[in-house]
């Protein structure tokens, strides 16, 4: 039964106070666009532009059908000599993956083993995208009880560290497998040895260890101390992989870089360990791992934890003639080992985004910082590389989900947007020495040009599906209409006039939530009930004025990204027991809504338009 609401409301009244600039929650403005690839899109048109704008950067005589390349300074000029696969991703438009983009550079096109035309089935080495696929499998077989093992209670080397050594012992039993996913365990960066090893530098070059002394002001090795040889050393000089035995005893008793859980710090060794430990604690290598919980159920057939057989030499990209994909990756496969395609990730990023594997609300808290960096557009999760893209135009933040690799002679970043069920993977490989700095900003050129139409094209379509006006029709007279619109670089669905029962609503959120626009987030789309969404109202964007890059100016403690944050007042205006800031939706299956529930008005209202 529907209560008439003629009388004022008896409502909590902390917001009636505040007026101006509110900060809006973290999430999309608008449900996330479903058509990326029509002719209509504006996603396409954004794609269709910064594809020609790379084209024409990288294209030469060979092999871009005898195009000119364009003339200029920019870093992208560098990318003709560098091969590269960049491709999108999508949960909402099926058709997405086909957006991509390939080149082949001079060197892979004359190349005598491998491929010499790379396209979306072209098998790439993924680097450190390897450690996404570590800890997803991680989560789906480690318990909370073993991720939260400490390693010296898991690999048997770390058990018998020298504890006496204060700041330069590293606490083995106080870093768990948690924190290794994280890069917040404050193990040393690589294993021991490594590339950045100075001693075995001097070896394989042949370089005068007096000489090095005399340059860098280094003292001579010693036999009696025992981390001047590890015992992976000889190993490495022989061009063989080292064992996990060696390598713990290696890495063992090295300096931590932090404290567990002080900052983030990014290592490779802790992925090593981290996978030696995942191996120890199922009884399963971590290939197999992959193999079962992976590759097979995401029908990922040309993802390889190891360098791929011969029979797929003619679609790999081989830089290298004489090494192919260079030895097996042993103990370090976790750490970078993956080989993949552009299509094989298309569907392992689909795969994430839509909780194929996890749990929606698991895949959720995945999808979070763990810690920051002292870079505020930059934190840190399990593993991810969080970038946070500020809005020019609404100041909105969008934060993107993102692994970079770089191994060898080959390079990599995936990016995921999860409010837009959205991303893109590059692949590359050269000998350029500017490969990872021109994969890097060609994930700039896509974000950036991309970003802004998917926005633009939740716009579109929430003004197609949202939008309009809606009017009671049940039983009874009632005098009850809502107008939303979708305006064009707002950051919301917003409350165009509201009149209940006869009453004009406007003057009252402006009382209790400052001027225009009030605008309409969604908040909830559960899928167990399907067809409904659910939105929250909130206040006005903060202004260009009062933010600076998305980063706040002025009062930090008392200003209104504190006082007045739409995260801490959501949901405080109540009347008997129902949220005044909650809308719920109901959806067809195209999208487009039907109706409205407003259920602090007890009332439902029908989309006449």
């Amino acid at each position: 039964m529907h209560i008439s609401l003629h009388h004022t409301f008896a409502l909590v009244a902390a917001q009636s106070l505040i007026t101006g600039v509110l900060g809006d929650f973290s999430g999309p403005s608008f449900p996330a666009p479903r058509d990326l690839t029509s002719d209509q899109s504006l996603v396409k048109t954004a794609w269709n532009s910064v594809t020609k704008a790379i084209e024409a950067q990288v294209c030469g005589p060979s092999p871009c059908n005898k195009r000119k390349r364009a003339s200029g300074s920019s870093i992208l000029e560098a990318a003709r000599n560098i091969t590269f696969s960049i491709g999108l991703i999508s949960i909402h438009d099926p058709k997405a993956p086909s957006l991509q983009f390939h080149h082949t550079s001079p060197e892979i096109a004359v190349s005598t083993k491998g491929t010499t035309k790379v396209d979306d089935k072209s098998i790439y080495r993924v680097a450190s995208i390897t450690k996404v696929f570590t800890v997803l499998a991680g989560l789906l077989k480690l318990s909370d009880a073993e991720w939260e093992r400490p390693l010296s209670n898991i690999l048997a080397p770390l058990s018998n560290q020298n504890n006496n050594g204060g700041v330069l012992s590293t606490p083995w039993d106080k870093i768990t497998m948690r924190a290794l996913a994280a890069q917040i365990g404050g193990v040393p960066r690589d294993g021991f040895p490594n590339l950045g090893e100075i001693a075995l530098q001097i070896r394989q070059t042949n370089a005068s260890e007096a000489r090095v002394m005399a340059i860098t002001g280094l003292p001579p090795s010693s036999i009696i101390d025992p981390l001047s040889i590890p015992p992976c050393a000889a190993y490495v000089e022989r061009n063989e992989n080292c064992p996990a035995e060696p390598y713990l005893q290696g890495v063992a008793n090295r300096a931590p870089t932090f404290s567990p859980w002080s900052t983030p710090a990014y290592t490779n060794n802790g992925f090593t360990l981290l996978g030696l430990a995942m191996a120890a604690v199922t009884n399963q290598t971590i290939g197999k791992l992959y193999q079962d919980n992976i590759l097979d159920p995401l029908a990922m057939a040309s993802t390889f934890s190891d360098p791929p057989p011969t029979s797929e030499y003619p679609r790999s990209v081989i830089v290298d003639a004489d090494t192919g994909f260079v030895q097996p990756n042993g103990i370090f496969v976790s750490s970078g080992g993956v080989f993949s395609t552009t299509q094989d990730l298309a569907r392992f990023g689909t795969g994430i985004l839509n909780s194929t594997l996890l749990a929606p609300e698991r895949t959720r808290r995945w999808l979070k910082p763990v810690s920051h960096t002292a870079r505020l557009q930059y934190a840190v999760g399990a593993p991810w590389e969080i970038i946070r893209h500020v809005s020019p135009v609404t100041n909105k933040v969008t934060d993107m989900y993102t692994k970079s690799g770089d191994s060898g002679l080959y390079s990599s970043w995936l990016v995921l947007m999860p409010e837009y069920g959205f991303g893109f993977s590059i692949l590359a490989a050269g000998t350029s020495l500017s490969r990872f700095e021109v994969v890097a900003t060609l994930a700039d050129t896509v974000s950036q040009a991309l970003l802004p139409a998917l926005q633009q094209q939740a716009e579109a379509e929430a003004a197609r599906n949202i939008a309009g006006t809606y009017e009671y029709s049940g039983p009874g007279e009632l005098n009850s209409t809502l107008v939303l619109t979708a305006a064009k670089d707002t950051a919301g669905v917003v409350i165009s006039s509201w009149v209940s029962n006869g009453t004009d609503v406007m003057p009252y959120l402006t009382t209790i939530a400052g001027p225009a626009p009030h605008r309409l987030l969604p908040s909830v789309d559960y899928d167990a009930r399907p067809g409904q969404v659910a939105f929250r109202r909130v206040g006005n964007v903060d202004s260009p004025a009062t933010s600076t890059g998305g980063l706040e100016t002025g009062a930090l403690f008392a200003g209104p990204g504190m006082a007045a944050a739409d995260w801490v007042l959501i949901d405080a205006s109540t009347y008997y027991g129902a949220g005044l800031s909650l809308f719920v939706f109901d959806v067809a299956s195209d999208g487009k809504a039907t109706a409205v529930t407003i259920p602090v008005y007890r009332v439902t209202l029908s989309r006449s338009a």
